[in-house]
């Protein structure tokens, strides 16, 4: 026995003689295929941004994520067409996808291949309860929102009606759902390095993807599978080479099949197999292995926690996601995969007090009952995480219940901000109270409150101004936003908030301090939408006009403008003014060619020009598109009947009826009607 504990072992020479020379697996052949498949798949995602930056239009995003759109707002993505396939095809080949066509894949294989350089193969971390943390993710995302809006909203309230299905194939703003170059670095290294050096190649899938707690059920009813013959030797070859963390020798000895959900089929296996006994065939997929036949056939598998650690490290890995994903809003995927390696950092640091001896990877934490340095410093930094997310959760909760609260004052703005408001006498204005009491609580540190990070001081500030406007203390929110632009600088959010409040304290400066913002930050486009309504509603209509043509000059691209100057111009102007409206109403179809709402502007500056040929048709599809709208039918039913096609319009009429009563009749608004008969079509005077 050496000093300080550390022991000599003899290496002994392996007798496995399956395998080239000196026994050792040889090299999959699948790797180098699989790789490059990868990096072409990478390749194509580059062209796809690189089409979208030169032309500024393109097919939508083709990425999971997408489809919470789709069960959120029944927006049918290109990336849940693409999820609902992904899902299809593994339930008859496994997960072949996520093995040869998911990024995240070739970040683990590229960082496991980097830490293979320096001698390094992480074993892989093995929990039976965490196993279910992917599953967990997919209910949240994919599963909650419906049972929210249909099982659980029309009782308790808080989700807008149903919209219908519409689709959304192309976009000018491909980035808008994906995290930027700030959020993108850290991701790379704790989803790709320190996933695969914690808890082994493949650890992001295992413990942190919520995609993959879709795929991993799915891959079970696949019939097509690894699958043995009688050639095998047991030299587990296979197992050595898999990358996924299956057990593959052992699968194959117990049911002659692999049947882990966690294999990703990958096919090193069956290319290292020195007797070519394994094969990719169809058969009998995984779930037909009932508990009876797996009882007979024990595996041998030893996971790294008992069941009580299973427990508790489970709470652990619960309190850190929702310590992290609160505290920064971060993207999901990145939360999980951080909260997963936290967990496994406060895991090892808790073996590091348990055992007598513990080491990580090459580096020794405890010998002998000895502590090293660098076991100390892993228990010092587990528990200041531990104590870091409980700081964090204490905010986040600080924050929810304000959140709450502040939900529940529902006084329009318009009337808020209003000459004359008056403070009613309701239940609301205490909830407006306890809501600004939290938001104290919740804020950062430094200003007052419980948080140790500045991330929603802002979004704070905005929300305690509104609070303090409903219950008619103006001047205390002026001065909560002041205070935060002097801290933070003017943003468009506090600029929009402080207008308001300046129509209320003196009305006759807010054009001008809209103009000296606007002068200084010329795209904050829904700052100028605000003033353009301001100079509608207390100016004039000319002026307002002005304004909206001046946010088209500085934002010639954006839609905002472009929409708002149409509706003006529709609105209130004359042939000359119908016409451009049309004009401008198409070059914004052009860039957002499905919008309902567009087509049935398009269709009521033709209609006033004159054109009812086209604006029937610009109506039609307005309706093609969003068919359960009785408002849109029973605008197309006045449009019919002013062009004269009363048949038409009556059969419209009725459509918009249906549904008007199927909406709730007289709570969803006014009864569709038409006008009395007229002889023929009218036509505007253009006066």
């Amino acid at each position: 026995m050496a000093k300080n504990g550390d022991v000599s072992l003899t290496v002994m020479a392996s007798d496995v003689s399956a395998g080239p020379g000196d026994g050792r697996p040889r090299k999959s052949r699948m790797e180098g295929r699989r790789f490059l498949v990868l990096l072409i798949i990478q390749a194509l995602m580059i062209v796809h941004v690189v089409q979208w930056l030169v032309v500024g239009t393109t097919l939508a995003p083709i990425e999971p994520s997408e489809s919470i759109q789709t069960v959120r707002d029944g927006v049918i993505t290109v990336g849940f067409v693409f999820f609902v396939l992904a899902i299809g095809s593994t339930m008859i080949f496994g997960r072949f996808f996520c093995g040869w066509g998911c990024h995240v894949i070739l970040l683990q294989d590229f960082c496991g291949r980097l830490l293979a350089r320096v001698g390094l193969r992480p074993k892989p971390f093995r929990s039976r309860l965490l196993l279910w943390m992917p599953l967990g993710l997919a209910l949240y995302l994919f599963v909650w929102p419906v049972a929210h809006r249909f099982l659980i909203a029309p009782w308790t309230g808080g989700a807008p009606p149903w919209p219908g299905w519409s689709w959304e194939v192309v976009t000018q703003d491909y980035w808008a759902t994906f995290p930027g170059l700030l959020m993108g670095i850290p991701f790379l290294l704790v989803c790709g390095f320190l996933t695969v050096y914690l808890l082994g190649m493949k650890g992001y899938c295992t413990y942190a993807c919520p995609y993959g707690g879709f795929f991993a059920p799915a891959e079970q009813v696949a019939p097509m599978r690894i699958r043995v013959n009688d050639d095998c030797e047991h030299c587990g070859h296979c197992t050595a080479v898999c990358t996924s963390n299956v057990r593959v020798h052992e699968e194959v000895e117990r049911f002659g099949m692999v049947v882990d959900p966690g294999c990703m089929k990958c096919l090193d296996c069956v290319s290292v197999c020195p007797n070519d006994a394994l094969s990719v065939g169809m058969g009998r997929p995984a779930i037909s292995v009932d508990a009876e036949e797996r009882a007979a056939k024990p595996a041998t598998t030893r996971y790294d926690m008992t069941w009580p650690e299973e427990i508790v490290f489970a709470g652990i890995a619960l309190g850190l996601l929702l310590s992290i994903r609160g505290a920064y809003s971060l993207p999901l995927l990145f939360a999980s995969g951080t909260a997963a390696c936290g967990t496994w950092i406060v895991w090892k640091a808790w073996r590091v007090l348990r055992d007598r001896n513990a080491s990580l990877h090459r580096t020794p934490l405890k010998r002998d009952g000895r502590l090293r340095p660098a076991g100390g410093g892993l228990v010092i930094f587990a528990g200041l995480l531990l104590g870091f997310s409980g700081w964090l959760g204490t905010a986040n909760i600080a924050a929810a219940v304000a959140f709450r609260y502040d939900d529940r004052v529902l006084i329009p703005p318009s009337i808020v901000f209003s000459e004359g408001y008056v403070v009613p006498e309701s239940d609301m204005m205490s909830d407006a109270e306890t809501s600004l009491a939290w938001y104290d609580r919740a804020a950062f540190i430094g200003d007052g409150g419980w948080s140790p990070i500045p991330a929603y001081r802002e979004m704070i500030s905005v929300r305690k101004a509104w609070l303090l406007s409903a219950i008619g203390r103006f001047d205390d929110a002026a001065a909560e936003l002041d205070d935060t632009v002097e801290r933070l600088g003017m943003t468009e959010d506090l600029a929009m908030g402080r207008s308001r409040l300046l129509r209320v304290q003196n009305p006759r400066l807010v054009d001008d301090w809209y103009g000296e913002v606007l002068d200084e930050h010329p795209s904050w486009m829904r700052l100028r939408d605000e003033r353009v309504m301001w100079r509608y509603e207390q100016l004039s209509t000319e002026s307002a006009i002005e304004e909206a043509r001046a946010g088209v000059a500085a934002m010639p691209d954006e839609l905002l403008p472009l929409r708002r100057l149409a509706v003006l111009l529709v609105d209130h102007g004359g042939p000359e003014e119908w016409r451009e409206s049309a004009e401008i109403t198409e070059r914004t179809l052009l860039m957002e060619p499905d919008n309902p709402n567009a087509l049935r502007a398009l269709a009521l500056a033709r209609a006033k020009s004159g054109d009812f040929e086209r604006a029937e048709v610009a109506m039609r599809a307005a309706v093609e598109l969003v068919p359960t709208d009785w408002k849109l039918r029973h605008q197309f039913a006045l449009l019919l009947y002013e062009r004269g096609s009363i048949m038409a319009a009556e059969a419209e009429l009725a459509e918009s009826l249906r549904l008007w009563e199927a909406a709730g009749g007289e709570e969803a608004g006014p009864r569709p009607s038409l006008p009395a008969p007229v002889a023929g079509p009218t036509r505007p005077t253009g006066s």
